[in-house]
């Protein structure tokens, strides 16, 4: 009478949910490269440093749209193609930052 011990399967379904990789790691690294890309197409200040400081006070509300945009959309092939598109339009410009190919 040996009960082969059987784990939940619902315990950690969540981790193989799409929504879940887009609303927790994905969006954290999606706003960092949109917070990233702010330094640079933000006009300078009279202080010269407008442009740095904005995007750190505004990181939290651009993580907050990103979040409840993952989680209130319905289609989540739409939530990959924007996610994916900000990623790309603002990754690119922040890498061309440290290759030095906007010096």
């Amino acid at each position: 009478m040996s009960q082969a011990k059987q784990f939940p399967s619902h315990k950690f379904r969540y981790l193989w949910s799409s929504r879940f990789w887009l609303a927790g790691p994905a969006t954290l690294i999606v706003s960092i490269i949109i917070m990233a890309a702010m330094s640079l197409w933000l006009p300078e200040g009279q202080g010269k440093i407008n442009h740095v400081v904005f995007p750190v006070v505004l990181f939290p509300l651009i993580w907050a749209v990103v979040f409840f945009y993952v989680v209130l959309e319905k289609n989540i092939k739409r939530v990959w193609a924007v996610m994916l598109a900000l990623f790309v339009l603002n990754g690119l410009p922040v890498l061309a930052s440290i290759m030095g190919w906007l010096a």
